[in-house]
């Protein structure tokens, strides 16, 4: 079972669950979810990780987790402020998890505050997406126009939590009922009868700003500790091998290795255990 619990950063509050080892001593895994999910993500693999002290926590926008203000956007480098503020609680380094976004977010955050990350394992992420130079100024057009235009109202309603986990099972990419439910459970609320998400609809603007390949491979170059890729077969990255091995070369330190399954195979019940016991095995070993 998990424990629930918050950190207060100052700036935002974060929501938060705990699966504490009888160990005092076990090794701290902090994971970070992907867009649009929450810690629930991780409900799955947690359980089987028990030897360790594994925290999930819901990113800004997501799941428990306060929003930011309106006229705000969820910029990958605020997430990873957040979560160095997360780490910063402790003394001791830890094990960083992150799935899809999430992935991203802790690649960041090992080149940012080294000093705080034990080690990376990178769930089908090898990255953030980038954009060219010449992208740059029609791409913030776009999410500013987006900022401006939407109303914070605007909210898709659902008469029973069942309705939101089968929309969730057909969003971007396709979850089972079983993957779909915690991530439902978490993510959602009812409200005046009905329910709705409580991710902050301003999670769904396009990005004002990408990096480049160039920013993104030197932050991978920066990241000097031991990292593990786990890759979905059929993931994100099914038909785009060559940037799985584009990236991967540019790491000081990694193991790459493609698992079977789809783009949440570490929440997926068939798929989640192969994924633990490679993480399991690779912290065991660095």
């Amino acid at each position: 079972m998990s424990n629930e619990t918050a950190y207060n950063l100052g700036h935002i509050k974060l929501g938060a669950q705990q699966w504490l080892s009888a160990n005092p001593n076990a090794l701290r895994v902090l994971m970070l979810h992907g867009w649009l999910d929450n810690a629930a993500s991780f409900n799955n693999i947690a359980l089987q990780l028990c030897e360790y002290n594994v925290t999930a926590i819901d990113q800004a926008g997501h799941g428990v987790s306060d929003h930011k203000p309106d006229g705000s956007f969820y910029h990958l480098w605020d997430h990873a402020l957040d979560a160095i503020s997360v780490l910063n609680a402790s003394t001791q380094s830890t094990w960083l998890v992150g799935h899809s976004m999430g992935g991203a977010v802790a690649m960041l955050v090992a080149a940012l505050a080294p000093e705080k990350v034990r080690g990376l394992i990178i769930l089908d992420n090898m990255g953030p997406l980038t954009a060219s130079a010449d992208e740059r100024v029609t791409t913030m057009q776009r999410a500013v126009q987006k900022m401006l235009k939407t109303r914070a109202d605007r909210y898709t309603r659902y008469p029973s939590q069942e309705d939101l986990i089968q929309a969730r099972m057909r969003g971007f990419t396709e979850l089972s009922h079983g993957a779909a439910k915690p991530l439902v459970e978490r993510g959602s609320i009812m409200k005046n009868g009905e329910w709705v998400w409580r991710s902050d609809h301003k999670l769904s603007f396009p990005s004002p700003f990408r990096m480049d390949e160039a920013a993104v491979e030197s932050f991978i170059q920066s990241i000097k500790c031991p990292t593990l890729a786990l890759v979905a077969d059929n993931g994100v990255y099914e038909n785009n091998k060559e940037l799985v091995k584009k990236r991967a070369t540019a790491f000081p330190w990694i193991k790459l290795k493609w698992l079977p399954g789809g783009h949440h195979f570490h929440l997926e019940p068939n798929t989640c255990k192969a994924v633990a016991e490679e993480i399991r095995r690779f912290i065991d070993q660095n």
